[in-house]
């Protein structure tokens, strides 16, 4: 993945695995979504399946998690 950070906007270019990979992300948080909304519950393995897609979009991303703020921000390593 390459990130540009230019001075309106940010460019992000994926390869074909990193871009199935967010597609497939997406696709469980929609499932957890649809769950939610359809019966008012989350199931504990959602639990684990939110906490995995939050690693690995900070992972595609770039982010780094910043203690101070209590967020993640733009990471500083490799990614300008």
């Amino acid at each position: 993945m390459n990130v540009k950070h230019l001075k309106t906007k940010v460019t992000i270019e994926l390869s074909v695995e990193e871009y199935t990979e967010f597609v497939r992300q997406v696709n469980k948080l929609d499932g957890i979504v649809s769950g939610l909304t359809e019966f008012h519950d989350l199931y504990v393995s959602d639990l684990g399946r939110l906490d995995s897609l939050r690693w690995r979009l900070s992972e595609l991303f770039g982010l780094e998690w910043d203690r101070d703020s209590y967020r993640y921000i733009k990471g500083t390593k490799g990614n300008s």
